[in-house]
């Protein structure tokens, strides 16, 4: 018996592990037309800055920026916001806060069914689910935005976050 275990176990062994790594898909290290590795002109050739985007340096060593719709000739219509951070003139973190009618039409659990599909389960901390395939880490959340409309009685929106990162960026976060 115990032989026939050893047995099965030399010729299935194989098979799952070859399974199981077929599973794991890598994580897809560009999102909407930046890719992490890129330097900041081509970020900025991608769409065009109409002013200075703020900086700044945070504890990590990354020159964080944050690119609000006005600031940039030209950012796809579903995004509100994109925050990027840079290490050693590369791109390495990379956050693109959808707007709120483009939250509305693909929500949080949306997003991450479709990325359940390519990623497989995700990890989950708080209201945030992140996948990593020892590179790159993506994260889907909900971002607050303060409503100030007239006559709107709700006090936040939540919009749609989608973020990628080299691993070590999301160890240290």
């Amino acid at each position: 018996m115990a032989r026939a275990a050893r047995r099965f176990a030399l010729l299935a062994g194989p098979l799952l592990l070859a399974l199981v790594s077929a599973a794991r898909v890598p994580i897809q290290r560009h999102l909407i037309s930046v890719k992490l590795g890129d330097s900041i002109e081509v970020v900025q050739k991608i769409y065009p800055p109409k002013s200075e985007w703020p900086a700044f340096r945070d504890k990590l060593g990354l020159t964080r920026y944050t690119v609000e719709k006005g600031a940039a000739k030209q950012l796809p219509d579903d995004v509100y916001k994109l925050r990027f951070g840079m290490r050693r003139k590369r791109l390495v973190y990379l956050q693109v806060i959808y707007s709120a009618q483009s939250s509305r039409k693909k929500p949080l659990s949306e997003l991450v069914a479709e990325m359940l599909l390519d990623y497989g389960e995700p990890r989950r901390s708080g209201e945030a689910y992140w996948w990593s395939d020892g590179s790159t880490v993506a994260r889907a959340s909900n971002v607050e935005l303060p409503v100030v409309s007239a006559g709107d009685d709700r006090n936040v929106e939540m919009l749609t976050s989608l973020e990628i990162m080299d691993h070590d960026v999301f160890r240290y976060r």
